[in-house]
């Protein structure tokens, strides 16, 4: 009967407690679990960042992992928010309240020069930030919320969100203008990414869904798809190095994955699942905060760094 040691030539370590750093393929006994683990390289790993000041959900973001943005969302059922946090890498701290307090809105932008629009019961109400105060932009051609938003304050783009159709809309930082089609049904809380002619919309809907498309500037066409279907999820990143994360419903809400503008992978897991949540940055330098879990609302920030890491995994069977 072959053994581990006959195959690989070396045995296997009995170690009190994880390698810190173990090897890709590595193998070891953690005596202290009585588990049998293995070193496994996936694409990427959250850490935990510092949290809001403001536990909520249906919240907006906007910026990079160390200049962010925390728009708007839900505190409770029925109860709203106005307020804008910021993010310096490290921690939160209050930023200029919006004018019209709302959730499951759009964002986009940087810290400093940010546009948030649609969002409460199906808003045309857009606002922008200059670091310090939001005031009123022009107004959606049509009302929505549940809406994604990616670009910049100048060049911003809208799409989906819970109305009868999939509405593409287009913002030159003073008006709005209907958009290119092509996505098939419509999509509520859908993870999106990249800019106003190069953009990316993933999952979403009811029932959700797992497909992606992609946006030139002009229309919508077929990308890959998940590994599953998920809403209520939240994307960073460009149209082909996008990062999805984060869903609500039965599927877990911890998953992460990565595209690379033709097919999807997995990435490592959030360390508190949930959906709703914020997002903000690129693929590998993306930050999540905020969400809701079925016992309520969070404060939770995490950081995504891309690229292999190598994971300890159990040996399943042991």
């Amino acid at each position: 009967m072959a053994t581990y040691y006959g195959t690989y030539g070396q045995k296997v370590q009995y170690l009190a407690s994880d390698p810190a750093s173990p090897q890709n393929g590595q193998v070891w006994f953690n005596s202290t679990s009585n588990l049998l683990k293995v070193g496994v390289t996936q694409s990427g790993a959250w850490a935990t960042g510092g949290n809001l000041a403001t536990a909520r959900g249906f919240l907006a973001g906007a910026g990079t992992q160390t200049s962010a943005l925390a728009v708007g969302g839900q505190i409770e059922p029925g109860d709203v928010t106005a307020a804008t946090e910021e993010y310096n890498g490290t921690s939160w701290s209050p930023g200029g309240n919006l004018g019209t307090a709302r959730a499951a809105l759009g964002a986009c932008g940087t810290q400093t020069t940010a546009a948030a629009f649609g969002g409460g019961a199906t808003s045309t109400a857009t606002e922008e930030y200059d670091g310090t105060t939001w005031t009123a932009g022009g107004n959606l051609v049509t009302g929505t919320n549940f809406n994604t938003g990616t670009g910049t304050q100048t060049s911003a783009l809208c799409f989906g969100g819970e109305i009868p159709a999939f509405v593409t809309q287009e913002y030159n930082g003073t008006s709005w203008t209907t958009g290119g089609t092509g996505v098939p049904s419509y999509r509520r809380g859908a993870a999106g990414a990249g800019t106003q002619t190069s953009a990316l919309c993933a999952g979403g809907g009811e029932p959700p869904t797992a497909t992606s498309f992609e946006y030139d500037g002009t229309s919508w066409t077929a990308g890959g798809t998940m590994s599953q279907a998920r809403e209520f999820t939240t994307g960073a990143g460009a149209q082909t190095s996008a990062l999805a994360f984060g869903s609500r419903g039965p599927i877990a809400g911890n998953w992460t994955e990565l595209y690379d503008g033709t097919s999807w992978t997995t990435g490592g897991s959030l360390a508190t699942g949930r959906g709703c949540v914020g997002g903000a940055g690129i693929q590998t330098s993306a930050l999540a905060f905020g969400g809701e879990i079925p016992s309520g609302r969070l404060t939770a920030t995490e950081e995504f760094t891309g690229g292999p890491t190598v994971v300890a995994r159990t040996v399943t069977g042991t």
